[in-house]
C-alpha cells in the first residue's frame, strides 16, 4: 500500500528535523545527473528537474515555519509587556511635568510614527488573510490530485504511477506547510497589530497626560516663541548666504555656456560634461534656497498652531470659532501634504537622474576614460547633496503636517464637548456668515457680497419711509403758509420723491462702501436704456414740472386732445390721467399736453357754451321761431341767464317737395346758451333742450303758435292747411360748443 504523505506540525523540533531528512534527500538527488536519474525512474529530464525544484521548495519551508514560531513568541511577549505598561503610563516618562509644547509636538511626531506602523500592520494582516485564504484552498486542490494519483496507483502500479504518487505527496506535504507558516503568519501580523494598538493606546493616554500637564505659562510661552523667532533668524541669514553662492553658481554656468559654445569638437564633450556640473551645482542651490523659504513657512505656521493652542488652552478664543479653525487649519495641512508630494516627485527624478550618472561614471572608470570624470562627480555629488535635502525637508513637511493634524483632533474634541449654544453659534458664523459673505458680482477691483446687498436695501427701506413722512411734512408746511391746489401738491411730492430717492440711494452706497463703479457692469445697458427710452422719461418728468408750475391744467378741469374728451384727474411727474365721460381711465403722457393742441374746457371758468341747429321751412315766421326758442331756454333752470341766450339765423338750404317737382326752401337756425359745468351737464342739458324743441314744432300750428293778425291772419287758413308739411330738423350730433383753447 502507497504511504501516507508526511503531516507537517506547528513544531520547531519537528519542522527542523524535517527540513533536515527533506535537505539529504535533496543532496542525493543533487548528486545524481540529471540523465541518469531520469533513466533510474523512467521519466524525463524535465520530471526530474521539477521534483528537485518541489523538494527545495519543501525544504525551505519549513524554515519559515520555524521562524515564524520564534517571531511569535516575541510578538507574544511584546503584546504582555504592552498589557502590563498599560495601568501606569505616566511612569514610563523620564520628563517630568509641567511639558513645554515642543516636547509636546515632538511626542506627537512620534504617535504619527506609529499610526504609519499600525497602517502598515493592518495591510500586512489583511495581505496575510489573503494568502492564509489561498494556501487553504491550496491544501484542498493537493489532496484531491493526491487522492487521483493514489487511485490510478493502485489501479496500475508502473513506474510513471510511483513517480506521480510520490510527487502527489511532496506537493501535498508542501501545501500543508505554506499552509501553517500562512496561519502564522496571520497570527503574528494580527499579534503585532494589537501590540501596536495596545501601544497606541498607552501613547495616547500618555499624550492626554503630557496635553493636561503642559506649561501654559506667559514666560515659558515667550520662550518658546523666542526659540522660533532665533531659529528664523539663522534661516534668514542661511538664505542670504545660499542667495550669493546662488549668484556666483549662475554666473559660472553662464560662463561655462559660453566656453561651450566657442569649444572645438574634440574638447566640446569636455565642456559640455563642465557645463552640466556648473548646471547641478545651480540648480542644487536653488532647491535649497526654495526648501528654506518653505522651512521660514513651516516656522510660522509652526508659531501660528502654538499661539492657537495657548490661547485654546488659556479659554481665550470662543468656542463657536473653532470651526472655523478647524476649516482653516485643514487646508493648511492639505497645502503641506500637496507640497509634500511635490517634493516627492521631485525627489524620484533626481534619483532617476543621480542613477544615470552613476552608470556614466562606472562606464567612463571602466573604459579607463579620465577626461570629464571630475565633471562627472561633481554632478554626482550636487544630486546626492540634492536628494538629502529634499529628505530633510519632507521631514520637516511631514513634522508640520503631523502638529497641525493633532491640533485639529484636539480642536474637534473640544468643539465636541462644547455646549448647545456654542455649537448653534459656531453652525450660525459658518452657514449664515459665510452666505452673507457670498460674493454677489465685482467690477472695476470692487466685490459687492450679499451681506452689502441687504444691508444696502434695508437702508433703502428705511429712508424710503422717511423720506415719504418727511415729504408730507413739507408739504403740510408749504400748504399752511401758501395753500395749493391738488394737482400742484401731487406734483410736488412726485419730484421730492424722485429727489429724495436718488439722494437715499448716493448715501446708502457711501454708507454701506460701495462704490458707484460696482455696478459698471450694467453701464451698457443703462446706456442702452437712456439712449431709447430715458429721453422720452425725461422729457416727460420736465413736462410734468412746467405743467406744474405753468399750471395750464388743473384736477377736475375738462380737457379734450385728439379723440380723448374727459375730466382730468391726476397729472403726475411723468404722464396725466383723465376720466373720460363713459368712465374709460387714459393715460396721456405730459409731453403731449405740451406739444400738441389741447382744447380746456374749464381753464379759467366752468362756463360752457352750447348750441343747438334747428332747420325750418321758409313759411315759418322766424320771428315765431326766435321766440320758441328763446322761451324754451328761459324755461329751463339750469341754462344761465347771463350771458343771455340768442338765436342766430345761420344758414339757407334747398329740399325737394313732397307734393311737386319744386324745391322748398329751409332756413337753419342755431340756438346759443350758456351753462355752468359745476351745476349742470352739457349733454342733459342739450337732450332736454331737444326734447322741448320737439315738443313745441310738432304740435298743429294753431295750438302751438300764437294768433296772427293782418297778413298772417288771411294767410291763417292756408297756415293750417300746410301744418303737417312743417319738418323740425333737429340735429343730434354733438353740439357744437365755444372752447377755451390751452
Amino acid at each position: 500500500a502507497p504511504a501516507q504523505p508526511y503531516e507537517p506540525k506547528a513544531d520547531a523540533e519537528d519542522c527542523s528535523a524535517r527540513a533536515e531528512e527533506i535537505g539529504r534527500l535533496l543532496d542525493e538527488w543533487t548528486a545524481l545527473r540529471t540523465e541518469d536519474a531520469a533513466k533510474r525512474f523512467g521519466v524525463t529530464e524535465e520530471d526530474v528537474t521539477r521534483r528537485v525544484e518541489t523538494l527545495t521548495s519543501l525544504k525551505n519551508v519549513y524554515p519559515t515555519i520555524v521562524s515564524a514560531l520564534n517571531r511569535k513568541k516575541q510578538i507574544d511577549a511584546e503584546l504582555a509587556q504592552q498589557k502590563s505598561d498599560a495601568a501606569s503610563p505616566a511612569l514610563t516618562l523620564k520628563e517630568k511635568p509641567p511639558f513645554s509644547l515642543k516636547f509636546y509636538d515632538a511626542y506627537i511626531y512620534k504617535l504619527a510614527e506609529l499610526d504609519s506602523q499600525i497602517d502598515v500592520a493592518q495591510n500586512s494582516s489583511d495581505r496575510a488573510a489573503a494568502y492564509a485564504e489561498t494556501a487553504q484552498k491550496l491544501v484542498g486542490t493537493r489532496e484531491s490530485s493526491w487522492r487521483l494519483a493514489r487511485d490510478n496507483y493502485n489501479r496500475d502500479r508502473t513506474p510513471a504511477t510511483r513517480w506521480e504518487l510520490s510527487g502527489a505527496s511532496y506537493q501535498l506535504e508542501s501545501a500543508r506547510a505554506e499552509n501553517i507558516a500562512a496561519g502564522l503568519a496571520k497570527e503574528n501580523v494580527a499579534s503585532t497589530l494589537a501590540a501596536r494598538k495596545l501601544e497606541k493606546e498607552h501613547q495616547d493616554s500618555l499624550k492626554t497626560y503630557i496635553r493636561d500637564n503642559l506649561d501654559l505659562e506667559e514666560k515659558s510661552f515667550k520662550a518658546q516663541i523666542a526659540a522660533l523667532a532665533a531659529e528664523e533668524k539663522k534661516l534668514e541669514a542661511l538664505k542670504s548666504e545660499l542667495s550669493v553662492k546662488y549668484t556666483k553658481a549662475a554666473v559660472d554656468s553662464e560662463a561655462a555656456q559660453l566656453k561651450c559654445a566657442a569649444a572645438t569638437d574634440d574638447a566640446r564633450a569636455v565642456m559640455q560634461s563642465e557645463l552640466e556640473a556648473y548646471e547641478a551645482e545651480r540648480e542644487r542651490l536653488h532647491q535649497e534656497l526654495d526648501h528654506l523659504q518653505g522651512c521660514l513657512v513651516i516656522l510660522s505656521m509652526r508659531k501660528h498652531v502654538w499661539t492657537l493652542r495657548y490661547a485654546i488652552a488659556r479659554g481665550e478664543v470662543d468656542a463657536a470659532k473653532i470651526p472655523a479653525l478647524i476649516k482653516e487649519l485643514d487646508a493648511e495641512a492639505d497645502k503641506l501634504d500637496e507640497a509634500w508630494a511635490d517634493v516627492q516627485k521631485d525627489m524620484l527624478a533626481l534619483q532617476n537622474r543621480y542613477s544615470s550618472v552613476q552608470k556614466q561614471i562606472d562606464a567612463a572608470e571602466a573604459d579607463g576614460r579620465k577626461p570629464g570624470l571630475d565633471f562627472l562627480g561633481r554632478i554626482h555629488t550636487a544630486l546626492q547633496a540634492s536628494i538629502d535635502e529634499s529628505l530633510t525637508y519632507i521631514s520637516r513637511l511631514s513634522a508640520i503636517s503631523v502638529q497641525e493634524r493633532a491640533f485639529i483632533a484636539e480642536l474637534q474634541e473640544k468643539y465636541e464637548t462644547s455646549s448647545i449654544w456654542d455649537k448653534t453659534r459656531a453652525w450660525w458664523n459658518s452657514k449664515v456668515v459665510t452666505l452673507l459673505d457670498l460674493e454677489l458680482w465685482q467690477s472695476d477691483g470692487y466685490a459687492v457680497r450679499l451681506r452689502e446687498f441687504l444691508f444696502a436695501l434695508a437702508l433703502i427701506v428705511f429712508g424710503t419711509w422717511c423720506a415719504k413722512r418727511v415729504i408730507n411734512m413739507i408739504l403740510w408746511l408749504v400748504n399752511r403758509r401758501s395753500p395749493i391746489d391738488k394737482n400742484s401738491r401731487h406734483s410736488l411730492s412726485r419730484l421730492l420723491s424722485f429727489i429724495a430717492h436718488v439722494c437715499i440711494f448716493l448715501i446708502t452706497m457711501r454708507i454701506v462702501g460701495i462704490p458707484l463703479t460696482a455696478f459698471a457692469f450694467i453701464g451698457g445697458a443703462v446706456a442702452i436704456a437712456a439712449g431709447f427710452g430715458a429721453q422720452n422719461l425725461f422729457k416727460n418728468m420736465m413736462s410734468g414740472v412746467m405743467l406744474t408750475f405753468k399750471r395750464t391744467f388743473r384736477s377736475g378741469n375738462i380737457i379734450e386732445i385728439g379723440d380723448v374728451v374727459g375730466k382730468l384727474t391726476c397729472i403726475g411727474l411723468t404722464s396725466t390721467v383723465v376720466r373720460t365721460f363713459d368712465g374709460k381711465d387714459v393715460v396721456i403722457p405730459n409731453s403731449d399736453l405740451l406739444e400738441r393742441q389741447v382744447v380746456n374746457w374749464s381753464l379759467s371758468d366752468t362756463l360752457l357754451r352750447c348750441e343747438i341747429d334747428v332747420e325750418m321751412d321758409s313759411a315759418t315766421s322766424p320771428d315765431l321761431v326766435e321766440k320758441t326758442l328763446l322761451a324754451i331756454a328761459a324755461d329751463n333752470a339750469q341754462i344761465l341767464k347771463e350771458p343771455a341766450p340768442w338765436v342766430c339765423y345761420s344758414d339757407f338750404s334747398e329740399r325737394e317737395s313732397r307734393h311737386s317737382d319744386c324745391s322748398e326752401r329751409e332756413i337753419r337756425y342755431r340756438l346759443y346758451f350758456w351753462i355752468n359745468q359745476r351745476e349742470a351737464q352739457w349733454l342733459r342739458v342739450k337732450s332736454d333742450v331737444c326734447k322741448q324743441v320737439l315738443k313745441k314744432f310738432l304740435k298743429p300750428a294753431s295750438k302751438s303758435l300764437p294768433e296772427r293778425g293782418g297778413e298772417d291772419g288771411e294767410n291763417a287758413s292756408e297756415a293750417d292747411k300746410q301744418a303737417d308739411k312743417r319738418t323740425l330738423k333737429a340735429k343730434k350730433n354733438t353740439p357744437t360748443t365755444t372752447k377755451k383753447k390751452a
